[in-house]
């Protein structure tokens, strides 16, 4: 066996099955190369190869317009090798090979791409690095602007989560905001309207800030001017007193990001907007529940509904995150990972898992005193 057919058949071996799922019209020769390339039966390709030299030319042009009309790297990488295997194990039995050079253009091509679009990835990430903050872009810059960051740091100093989840912003990211909402009194334009806060219309800048000088305070708290949020928090009736801290200042945790627990004992923050409804906005649960741990050497959780309720709707978590019934709900750390249960917030918009004894913090020999127990 050639050298230049033994790699390629080390490649099958490596490649393992081929995930894109031919969107065109497949021959029988192609559905059965198809298939003996993914379950890397060498000896049926061998043979294919060989009992159809005259259609294979054809079948190679259609793998590459089909790897063309492909979505996705994945996609149109998998075809592309399904195609350069063809085309060399042509060229190696039949002495033909008018396709290799083609082929790995267009795979260059496509690498060049993902590489690309990986960098335009990894030039945004430092807007959101901070938990909270949000970066708007595809409006924005449709409209000839530079993208909005969001600071959701900013808003709670003086407001409470309720304030506006879920009425009026429901608790996920969406693309449904836009400025004829706003500029109509609606979304962020309750507040923005030069009255309560600035004017959205006024002062594009404050939120359009990516890529100005005014995005350096937003992306890191310890740049921001104090002396603005005091006037800020004055002039709202919140309170912010930062001589009641340590340092007298802004805390943070051991990661960096804001204490909340801790500024909360510094604010008086403001749960619910002007001409919302009243009532579910002050409703607080004050009960504990106590997760057991499945392991002797890590610290049970006492979750206090009080703390979070204090902070939030009941409707925010309730039935979307947790069912209200206790013993009916699973919290892995694997789901919040994923955005589930805890992970709806937590990583996102409240402290990371990674401080693991803001929540594990009651000894597993402690009694559970007057929590609920949740095993």
């Amino acid at each position: 066996m050639k050298a230049r057919t033994f790699f390629i058949l080390l490649a099958l071996l490596l490649a393992g099955p081929l995930t894109a799922k031919a969107a065109f019209a497949e021959s029988k020769f192609m559905k059965s190369f198809r298939t003996s390339y993914e379950q890397n039966r060498f000896d049926a390709l061998g043979f294919l190869v060989k009992t159809n030299k005259d259609i294979i030319p054809g079948e190679i042009r259609s793998l590459l317009d089909e790897a063309r009309a492909a979505e996705g790297f994945e996609k149109k990488m998998a075809i592309l090798d399904l195609a350069a295997t063809m085309a060399t194990m042509y060229g190696e039995w039949h002495g033909q090979d008018g396709f290799t050079g083609e082929i790995e253009a267009l795979q260059k091509e496509e690498l060049k791409k993902e590489e690309e679009r990986k960098a335009e990835l990894e030039k945004w990430k430092k807007y959101e690095a901070l938990p909270g903050n949000i970066l708007m872009r595809v409006k924005a810059e449709a409209a000839g602007m530079a993208p909005v960051i969001f600071p959701h740091w900013v808003h709670r100093i003086n407001f409470e989560c309720k304030a506006c989840h879920p009425a009026p912003f429901e608790m996920k990211k969406t693309g449904s905001i836009g400025m004829t909402e706003i500029f109509g009194g609606g979304l962020c334009g309750k507040c923005h309207n030069g009255t309560t806060a600035f004017s959205a219309a006024a002062d594009c800048e404050r939120c359009h800030s990516v890529g100005t000088p005014g995005e350096a305070h937003l992306l890191d708290p310890r740049k921001a001017d104090i002396s603005k949020l005091r006037e800020t928090s004055e002039r709202l009736g919140t309170g912010l007193n930062l001589d009641l801290l340590p340092g007298k200042a802004l805390p943070y945790d051991r990661f960096g990001n804001i204490d909340w627990g801790l500024l909360g004992k510094a604010r008086k923050p403001i749960r619910s907007l002007e001409g919302a409804p009243a009532g579910k906005a002050d409703e607080t649960r004050d009960n504990e529940i106590l997760f057991e741990s499945p392991m002797p050497y890590v610290n049970n959780v006492v979750f206090s509904h009080k703390t979070h309720s204090e902070r939030v709707v009941c409707s925010s978590c309730h039935q979307a995150f947790f069912k209200d019934q206790l013993g009916a709900n699973i919290a892995s750390m694997k789901d919040m990972a994923e955005g589930a249960s805890c992970g709806a917030c937590h990583q996102k918009v409240a402290f990371k898992f990674a401080d693991c004894n803001r929540c594990h913090s009651k000894p597993v020999a402690e009694d559970a005193g007057g929590a609920l127990k949740r095993k």
